[in-house]
């Protein structure tokens, strides 16, 4: 009998019995959780910068009630309500006070007009779109027949009351400005001229009452109260001959003129064509304003401008031109491109959502479809190398096998193990693209099989291994 070789390495531990259905579920959420988990974690990270949902509803500050700012902005509230979101009209005295609410915080949007606007206030601040002009508009008693030698100023109402609008108006703002440009507000103190802070309505009943000598607008010449003062006896409307030089002094000026006859074609009102200048009216928002309330405002500029003006030319409005504050970028995107694909396919709310949630969905797209992709390989991999550990104890045995002294007991255990790893086999689900390995796999224990039974029934016959490893003869 040949020597007796190294001590056979122990055998494998038995392998416990396995729930086929439970394996596979055990590795389909071993490739899939991890997956998932690293999806909601950078769901996390990339809703920190998702636009929150627009505001529901949108407060604009616009004027005096009855007024043309409040008139234009309940058009802009139908068109918003289209869309499913409320706009809220807060009247003011005037564009001093709009601005002042952007300012404070206490309105989304304000109907604005050129000229009004502090220098600081374009930290804060932007412009939207111009909707209108906004004339200045001077009626006067007792005007003479002619203009004076010296222009426009006020030397021939020295000594006169003149109306400049009301406190936080437009209209005084621009006076105001107009008066210390160009030097008039000391000749007009120096001669005891009276500047009284009244505008709208009451200023037009106290001119044609006599308690005033001037007042000033700036308004649309299309309202009321301009027709009626036109119309007034003892009343007439100055014409300012040097608008030009104006509106080149001034960048939100516009020289404009407004037709004879245009206001009431039947009574010729007026008279003869007057010149004047207009500065913009604009809508404004503060910069941390939720873009698509700035897109709804342009939206609603644009479906309320196809009406006529009597000072602006058809297509004049909405523009990009005359504001003194920069430019939204939002604004002049959706003023020069329009709406989006999304817009104009869904309707707004749903849109919306779907813009805002671009940037969520793509980086998640960019990132989960390579590992969605690899999800299947990744499965094939764990059934390969649960084939390779099965494989690993059918090499354990193998190298028992080649001991010459395994006792009886030892190849007992080999055997029931391949039995188990057998009916393990059997049992677990394989992918068809491994099937080749799965059946090989299923050869080889057999293979096992039959050369550790080969070796228990020499065991069990007493032959010893060398006579048992003599070939035959013939």
């Amino acid at each position: 009998m040949a020597e007796t070789s190294a001590s056979p390495p122990p055998p494998p531990a038995p392998s416990p019995r396995r729930d086929p259905a439970a394996t596979a579920l055990k590795d389909t959420l071993k490739v899939w959780v991890p997956i998932g988990l690293l999806g909601v974690a950078l769901c996390f990270v990339a809703w920190s910068f998702v636009e929150p949902a627009p505001p529901p509803t949108v407060v604009l500050s616009t004027g005096t009630e009855g007024g043309a700012y409040h008139a234009k902005a309940q058009r802009y509230a139908d068109s918003f309500r289209r869309s499913g979101i409320a706009l809220e009209l807060t009247p003011s005295a005037g564009s001093a006070e709009n601005v002042q609410r952007l300012l404070d915080g206490d309105a989304d949007a304000a109907l604005v007009q050129a000229g009004t606007v502090p220098d600081e206030a374009a930290d804060t601040l932007e412009a939207v779109v111009a909707v209108a002009y906004e004339p200045l508009l001077v009626f006067v008693r007792d005007a003479p027949e002619a203009s004076p030698p010296t222009g426009e100023t006020l030397a021939f109402l020295a000594g006169k009351r003149i109306a400049i609008g009301g406190e936080g108006s437009g209209t005084a703002a621009l006076v105001d400005t107009l008066l210390d440009a160009l030097d008039l507000r000391v000749s007009a103190e120096a001669s005891g001229t009276t500047l009284v802070a009244v505008g709208g309505q009451e200023a037009a009943d106290a001119l044609k009452a006599g308690q005033l000598d001037a007042a000033c607008f700036v308004m649309d010449p299309d309202s009321d109260l301009v027709a009626d003062l036109l119309a007034a006896e003892g009343v007439s409307l100055l014409d300012l001959r040097r608008s030009p030089a104006w509106s080149h002094r001034f960048s939100y000026l516009e020289a404009v003129t407004i037709d004879e006859g245009v206001v009431d074609p039947v009574q010729n009102l007026p008279g003869a064509e007057i010149r004047t200048v207009a500065p913009v009216a604009y809508l404004a928002v503060r910069r941390d304003t939720h873009r698509a309330v700035v897109q709804l405002l342009v939206e609603a500029a644009k479906d309320d401008h196809k009406a006529r003006s009597l000072v602006a030319a058809p297509g004049t409005f909405p523009s990009l031109r005359r504001m003194d504050l920069p430019v939204a970028d939002e604004a002049e995107f959706f003023f020069e491109r329009g709406p989006n694909f999304l817009h104009r396919l869904f309707p707004f709310w749903l849109a919306s959502l779907i813009d805002r949630l671009i940037i969520l969905i793509v980086p998640l797209l960019v990132v989960l479809i390579p590992l969605f992709k690899a999800a299947p390989p990744m499965l094939r991999w764990r059934v390969r190398r649960r084939i390779y550990r099965w494989y690993r104890k059918l090499r354990i045995i193998d190298d028992a096998l080649s001991h010459a002294d395994l006792p009886e007991a030892r190849l007992r255990a080999d055997l029931d193990q391949l039995r188990d790893l057998d009916t393990e086999v059997a049992e677990t689900d394989v992918p068809l693209s491994y099937m080749e390995e799965f059946y090989n796999l299923r050869l080889h224990i057999a293979y096992m099989r039959q050369r550790v039974e080969s070796r228990l029934e020499v065991v069990r016959r007493g032959v010893a291994m060398d006579d048992f490893a003599k070939p035959e003869k013939a």
